[in-house]
């Protein structure tokens, strides 16, 4: 429709390959690649762009190409881009280095860059190595008004004050949004950008921990539904030394029908299986959602949505290996605590502020439904 060619010989603007390598894709157009996974360094894009301008040859050397191998420095820190959307607004935060055996979550407090409210179906994400995970707030008081700074917050977020909007644990997300359903901001609003960079285990921070978020608006007129994030979090996590297999998990239970359109597991490194379930009057039912092994678990977005009554819900379980000599309690260092989160997102909402929070601690299963206080 938009007149392009997977490689238009002459033309990188109207290739699609190199829209997909670099980002600059429109409504429809799909993700970014690689999916899933770091993006390619600029040193690399440039040669495709230089082979497409040069006429796409199939043999021989163009300009800007030494023969080096593209893939060499894939993963590599390198500059950080994300082009900024056409329609909407684009975020930037960068975190200090972390020493090699530590690790650091920090929070980063400023205003929505934009003086009007818009509604964003599609959200990307560009994130450097060594990233446990970045997630966007925003604040329920409409009114709240703190001062840009960054701290260091090593504790969980509070539930009450912050409502989740997308949490983000690979390099780069690319999630567009399904037709007719957005997020809505609101102009000037408290956000809160938490980041977990770590210099730990198998997760490696070079420099600076860096982060850009686009918020991609909708075509006005467009949006006839508004989605909501759920934050499941269970607090009784305990992984004893020595333990072969040990599981942990809780149940969420939805106040309200919705459908379920993403999903992703989270927990640190002694982490072997992720699985959620279906849960429906005490019993369990289908696995929707299943991850095994540590590294990028996947961002999952279920198309067509998945429908839950209310009064149906989830159960998400968690299962470690731990063969050393410590206890890993709940907590937020990758190196010393566990975690067993889920993260969903569903639609529709009952007002544009809306989110669920599902908390077990001391065997007890608490779910809020929150919004906003304008």
């Amino acid at each position: 429709m938009d007149g392009m060619l997977r490689v238009k010989a002459g033309r990188p603007d109207m290739s699609l390959l190199f829209a997909k390598i670099t980002s600059n894709l429109q409504s429809g157009m799909g993700v970014t690649m690689p999916y899933s996974a770091a993006p390619l360094p600029t040193e690399t894009t440039d040669i495709v762009e230089a082979w497409i301008a040069a006429g796409a040859p199939k043999d021989g050397v163009v300009p800007g190409d030494d023969g080096r191998d593209l893939n060499v420095g894939v993963d590599d820190q390198g500059e950080l881009t994300l082009p900024p959307p056409v329609r909407g607004v684009q975020i930037k935060v960068t975190s200090p280095p972390v020493a090699a055996g530590k690790e650091e979550t920090g929070c980063h407090y400023f205003k929505l860059p934009s003086d009007v409210d818009f509604d964003v179906n599609r959200i990307q994400f560009a994130v450097t190595g060594g990233s446990h995970h970045i997630h966007l707030y925003r604040a329920y008081d409409k009114k709240l008004d703190l001062p840009d700074h960054y701290e260091v917050c090593n504790s969980v977020v509070d539930f009450d004050q912050w409502e989740l909007v997308v949490p983000v644990q690979l390099r780069r997300i690319d999630w567009e949004l399904p037709p007719g359903v957005a997020f809505r901001f609101h102009a000037g609003e408290q956000l809160l950008v938490q980041t977990h960079f770590v210099n730990v285990g198998s997760l490696e921070t070079k420099g600076e921990g860096k982060a850009i978020i686009n918020l991609q608006g909708a075509e006005p007129g467009t949006i006839t539904a508004h989605a909501g994030s759920i934050f499941g979090q269970d607090k009784d996590v305990f992984v004893p030394a020595h333990s072969d297999t040990t599981t942990a998990g809780a149940e969420c239970i939805f106040p309200k029908p919705l459908m379920l359109i993403a999903e992703t597991g989270h927990y640190h490194f002694r982490g072997r299986q992720f699985t959620n379930y279906r849960w429906d009057a005490g019993a369990r039912g289908d696995a929707i959602y299943q991850y095994s092994g540590y590294l990028d678990p996947p961002f999952t977005v279920h198309d067509p949505a998945l429908v839950f009554d209310a009064g149906q819900g989830l159960q998400w379980v968690c299962e470690y290996q731990n063969n050393t000599d410590m206890d890993f309690p709940f907590g937020p260092f990758t190196d010393t605590n566990e975690h067993c989160n889920w993260f969903g997102t569903y639609y529709p909402t009952d007002s544009p502020d809306e989110a669920i929070t599902c908390v077990n601690k001391d065997g007890v299963a608490t779910t809020i439904l929150r919004t906003s206080n304008q």
